[in-house]
């Protein structure tokens, strides 16, 4: 390695013969134009990278939650064909379909059309119909009558 000291400067500069020179060649504008697009595809292949995890991620989190309901769901059903699968579940079924009563019980047969009207009744007690709170009028009359004449 040679050192060779600029008087006229007073700096010292340092140049390698064995080694490439990297400055030289990045002058070119041709050299900052392939820089820059092989820059451009790097960055958007991260992109896309970044956005396929988050899709990814997002159909995960869809799966997860979808196990998590049939698994609720089908801690149900088993509940559900225990309860069914028991003698007293029969039985019951059984007398509500026949429409017959067991050991002190009383059946009572009830029409549909009774069934129907009392569904409209209860309809009406629980909602019952809005009544309008304002009254029509001319209200002008009544707030310049106020501010005239007070209370």
């Amino acid at each position: 390695m040679e050192r060779r000291i600029n008087i006229k400067n007073k700096s010292r500069v340092v140049e390698s013969s064995n080694g490439l020179e990297l400055s030289g060649i990045s002058n070119y504008w041709l050299f900052k134009i392939f820089a820059i697009g092989i820059s451009s595809i790097l960055l958007f292949s991260v992109y896309n990278s970044v956005k396929l995890t988050i899709q990814k991620l997002e159909i995960l989190k869809q799966a997860e939650q979808e196990v998590e309901d049939l698994r609720v769901t089908n801690l149900a059903l088993s509940i559900g064909i225990k309860e069914m699968s028991t003698d007293k579940y029969l039985e019951k079924e059984a007398r509500d379909r026949l429409n017959f009563g067991g050991k002190n019980e009383v059946v009572f047969v009830i029409p549909q059309s009774a069934l129907d009207t009392a569904k409209e009744r209860v309809e009406e007690i629980v909602q019952p119909p809005k009544e309008n709170i304002y009254e029509k009028g001319n209200s002008i009359d009544d707030w310049v009558d106020f501010l005239v004449l007070g209370i």
